[in-house]
Order: C-alpha cells, then sequence, then structure tokens
C-alpha cells in the first residue's frame, strides 16, 4: 500500500499545479454568514429528532435543517427549493439507536423529487445496509456524505452506539456497490479534542 505521506505530498503538489496556492471555502445551505444563506439548503426528514444524541452534535445541526418529517412534505419542500433558485439540497436526519436513518417511507418521494425537479441530491447516509444503498441509488441520489471514524472507542464513546467501526466500513461497501459517489467526512479532534483515529479513517478512505 503506498505510502499515506507519500499520497499527501502527491495530492498537494497536484493540487497547487491545477489551482494554485488557494483554498476554497464553501458555504453551507443551513448556515448564515454575513446576512446571507448558503445556496445548498439541508432538509431533515425527522425534524429535530435524533436517538443517538452524538455528544458533538446533540441534534444542534439538525435544529437548523429544514423540517421535512413525511413524504408529501420532502417533496413539496424540494420543489420549493428549487423554485428559490437552488441547484440541488441535502436530505439528512437523525439516526435511530443503530446508527441508520429512516431511508424506507423516504426513498419513493427521493424519487419523485428526481423526476419532478432539476435537483442535485445529496444524502448524509449514516449507517446503510446494501439493499438501501442501491434503493436510493435507483431513486436517482447523486451522492452520500458519510463520517468516516477510525477508532471503535472515539465511535462508540461520542456517537453511543454498541458497535464498533466495521459498521462504517460495511456502509462504505455498500454505497461503493450501489455506485453512489461517496463524499466522506472526518471529524478532526471528534474525541473531545484528542486525534484519536483520524489517520486511520484516512486509510480507511483510500479503499474507497
Amino acid at each position: 500500500m503506498t505510502d499515506l505521506n507519500e499520497l499527501i505530498t502527491k495530492s498537494r503538489k497536484i493540487s497547487w499545479q491545477k489551482f494554485g496556492k488557494n483554498i476554497t471555502f464553501y458555504h453551507p445551505g443551513m448556515f448564515k454568514y454575513n446576512g446571507c444563506w448558503g445556496e445548498y439548503p439541508a432538509i431533515s426528514i425527522t425534524g429535530s429528532h435524533c436517538e443517538l444524541q452524538c455528544d458533538h452534535c446533540q441534534s444542534k445541526i439538525l435544529e437548523s435543517m429544514i423540517s421535512a418529517t413525511t413524504p408529501d412534505e420532502l417533496i413539496r419542500k424540494c420543489k420549493k427549493i428549487e423554485e428559490m433558485g437552488n441547484t440541488g439540497c441535502l436530505i439528512s436526519g437523525g439516526s435511530r439507536s443503530d446508527g441508520t436513518i429512516p431511508w424506507e417511507d423516504f426513498i419513493p418521494a427521493i424519487k419523485s423529487v428526481k423526476k419532478t425537479t432539476n435537483l442535485f441530491i445529496s444524502i448524509h447516509s449514516a449507517i446503510i445496509d446494501h439493499k438501501t444503498a442501491k434503493q436510493l441509488k435507483d431513486a436517482g441520489v447523486d451522492q452520500a456524505l458519510i463520517d468516516v471514524i477510525g477508532d471503535d472507542e472515539t465511535f462508540k464513546k461520542i456517537y453511543h452506539v454498541n458497535f464498533g467501526i466495521e459498521a462504517i466500513e460495511r456502509s462504505l461497501d455498500a454505497l461503493k456497490n450501489a455506485e453512489i459517489s461517496i463524499i466522506p467526512h472526518i471529524v478532526v479532534g471528534l474525541n473531545h479534542g484528542q486525534i484519536r483515529g483520524e489517520y486511520k479513517a484516512i486509510e480507511i478512505i483510500k479503499r474507497y
């Protein structure tokens, strides 16, 4: 396996060649900055409800999202988002105790949104199985965001789950096999500021 430091050096060189020594920051749709909202709104299919109540969030991020807790409401609000001039949206929600989001009731609605709008649809997949990933792909989901954690203790302690990071790896497998574009997220210092598993998380991502 290629050394991580070697890959980082190579990727930095390519980035500088293509884009120069600049950093681009994107403004998420659920936040207001200098009086302006971002242009990629986020929707929660569970409202502000989340069973896990992870230490670093405690549903706060959900409170900033547009609530759409029924399939019909999701369709209406996605159409409204397009009417407002947005090009896409993130569909997310709070997790159940097993780390999953209740996608099953909303998959037909997502399919309807893709058929009746031109929105680019991202989801925050959370823990997901192969069947659900395939159904979301068939519904037209364009990409999946997923938190990647490289340390069992951190995952259990911060996310309040009773299983380890193998569930995240299985979810990555499911998304890859469903051919959904994967956008991995690593929260640096997730374990109360400690670096615990972040490098392993990068190693996991390298496989996908």
